[in-house]
């Protein structure tokens, strides 16, 4: 059985050959385990005396540690050491702030600052997101919280209630937990976050087979979360809410819903987490005769998996991550293809020649106590707020260049190189796939292996304008030619709806509609004023828009509500909100700090990000350690409790 964090270091019969735990040590990053060794044994000095024989190269977009012979053999001794002998009595545990803070900067390969220490001690796994305010009163029995939508936002906030003890109930539209990774099947989706910390930070996985997995591994791993903590049992699956309002005289929710047989009912709550995400309802592109194709017409978001695309004429209509996938999983199937772009992104290669995770990396993540808490960390810190520079806007360099910035540039050069290299510098292909607009400006996207190279494929033309027009025999091009088609596949997106679709109204019977108009925004808590004890977990501006991943707003949010309910434990109050004032000067902070980045300073860049009023919306301008710190809890003074 692997060895845990609980049974390190115990006496007893060893729980596998140390042959070949000696095998796979020694393949591994000797930065990362002089981190494992020093939490193994609980003696920060192990830090002083490995740190200076390591050091760092980089291994994009990480930095991976080397050391000499003698050093790595003397680090797999100790290690083997340490997991056959008890701890000492006056070992320190292996969150200790002090020891983290010395072995963090070996095992990240750079300077690690004290704001950092917190939030990475949690990200890391090595301990729980810390409560703040005193625990020493608590709900009312009977208070319930009910989530919608058993996403990772929605698994997150269920298991945040458990620990607290609070009741709860997830409200959820399909018959399985997952969200996006359950309903979504193309051929080619896959996760374009590193997966080793595109996952919870209590329950990390040490053994992906991909550094990128396939929608089908992480949607396994959703449901492995759920099964583990029991979540189904909590769960209406199947169900479609359809309207929340607030019932001033119960000071609660009340939820309208429809169940799988097409029953009605109304519930109650005393908080709603609405945490179904907002991109949810598939877009379509106005375009004339799209009904009076004789063919295949498909949208991405509703993929058929009986749908066999061998020997057939394809289109694709749509440049984004989706079409990016799939023209890479289907490009050796189909006759020809025909690639739609509106728009092109920019586009970053794959750094490694594979995305399998190497044999050694896998057998330490389930068995080495730490090593995967700290493979996750640097993956994190590879990408996290080192990448901030790159959002930043700098006038002076951005009236003179294309990019925003020196570290926009830098980016900008590596995506050219790349289309160089693949398509030749200053050829047609090239000069198709190039954006006019500056990295970031609207989601980078990056390649899984195949897309540039596909194509270049003598099998495939890429078309830089939208279609004309469609016909019952295909398209017909901007420039008026006609292209016979068997299939369409429309990879063009989802409508941006932050809740639109649910009929949501507030004290006095205010809708969050008429709130928002074409411009949603939100306090901390995704918490609007007028919308008591309503925390949106798919909020504007909850998004880390330069590092990290949709996990990292999510955790960060949730603890902030349970701070929230917690602080109305302590007032006994019935209601929490936020104040008018709170959420303006915030919103505006928001918005001062957006001015600032690339998302404001690229406006031919066609953009989710950007809502149709023409505010950032999903994306927040902060530093992610900023963003943490100021979750940590709430300011009482922005907030009305009665």
């Amino acid at each position: 059985m692997p060895v845990t964090t609980e049974s390190s270091g115990a006496a007893g019969p060893d729980p596998y050959d140390v042959g070949e735990l000696r095998a796979n040590l020694r393949q591994a990053d000797p930065g990362v385990l002089v981190a494992v060794l020093a939490q193994l044994t609980g003696d920060p000095a192990v830090a002083d005396r490995f740190a200076p024989k390591i050091t760092h190269v980089p291994d994009p977009p990480e930095q991976a540690g080397v050391t000499d012979p003698e050093t790595a053999a003397q680090l797999v001794d100790e290690i083997v050491t340490a997991l056959r002998t008890p701890r000492r009595a006056d070992a320190v545990p292996a969150d200790d702030l002090d020891l983290f803070a010395r072995v963090a900067p070996v095992a990240l390969g750079g300077e690690v600052g004290p704001e950092y220490l917190g939030l990475l001690l949690e990200q890391g796994g090595f301990q729980p997101s810390q409560p703040v305010l005193p625990r020493t009163a608590k709900l009312p029995a009977g208070f319930r919280v009910v989530i919608i939508g058993a996403g990772i936002a929605g698994i997150t906030a269920a298991l945040a209630c458990a620990d607290a003890s609070i009741e709860y109930q997830i409200i959820e539209r399909n018959d399985e937990v997952g969200g996006t990774w359950y309903t979504t099947r193309y051929p080619g989706i896959g996760v374009d976050t590193p997966s080793a910390y595109y996952s919870l930070s209590r329950d990390i996985n040490g053994d992906w087979s991909s550094y990128y997995p396939q929608g089908a591994e992480y949607q396994a791993y959703l449901v492995s979360v759920a099964d583990k903590n029991d979540l189904r049992k909590h769960t209406r699956f199947g169900t479609e809410v359809e309207a929340l309002w607030w019932q001033e005289r119960r000071r609660q929710w009340q939820i309208h819903s429809v169940g799988p047989d097409g029953t009605r009912d109304v519930s109650y709550a005393n908080v709603v987490i609405p945490a179904a995400g907002y991109l949810n309802r598939p877009r379509w592109p106005e375009l004339a005769g799209r009904e009076t194709f004789s063919g295949i017409s498909i949208h991405s978001a509703h993929w058929d998996p009986e749908l066999d695309l061998t020997g057939k004429r394809v289109a694709i209509i749509g440049a984004g991550c989706t079409a990016v996938q799939i023209v890479d999983a289907c490009v050796d199937q189909v006759a020809h293809l025909t690639v739609f772009q509106r728009q092109p992104h920019w586009v970053a290669p794959r750094r490694r020649a594979s995305d399998d995770v190497p044999a050694y990396q896998r057998w330490l993540g389930t068995r080495l106590p730490y090593y995967a808490n700290w493979i996750r960390l640097k993956s994190y810190w590879g990408t996290a707020d080192n990448n901030y520079p790159v959002i930043l806007h700098d006038p002076q360099w951005a009236a003179e260049h294309l990019s925003v910035s020196p570290a926009n540039d830098v980016l900008l050069r590596m995506c050219l190189d790349y289309i160089d290299r693949v398509f030749g510098a200053g050829s047609e292909l090239a000069r198709k796939v190039t954006p006019d607009f500056a990295p970031y400006g609207k989601r980078i996207i990056r390649d899984p292996g195949g897309y540039y190279a596909a194509l270049a494929r003598e099998h495939v033309d890429v078309e830089a304008r939208e279609p004309a027009r469609v016909n019952q025999a295909g398209i017909v091009t901007a420039d008026g030619r006609q292209i016979d088609l068997d299939v369409i596949i429309y990879a063009t997106g989802y409508y941006l709806d932050f809740l639109s679709t649910v009929d949501i109204r507030g004290r006095d019977g205010k809708k969050l509609t008429d709130e928002w108009g074409d411009a949603p925004r939100a306090y901390r808590g995704g918490m609007v004023p007028g919308f008591p004890n309503m925390f949106i977990s798919s909020a504007p501006n909850y998004s880390p828009g330069h590092g990290a991943g949709h996990n990292f707003g999510v955790e960060v949010m949730v603890h902030y509500v349970m701070e929230c309910l917690q602080l109305m434990a302590l007032r006994r109050a019935t209601t929490v909100e936020v104040t008018q004032r709170a959420y303006e000067e915030y919103v505006a902070d928001i918005d001062a700090l957006m001015a600032g980045t690339v998302w404001c300073h690229t406006p031919s860049a066609h953009t989710y990000y950007r809502s149709g009023g023409g505010r950032i919306v999903t994306a927040f301008p902060y530093r992610l350690v900023d963003f943490w710190r100021d979750h940590r809890a709430p300011s009482e003074e922005d907030l009305e409790l009665r």
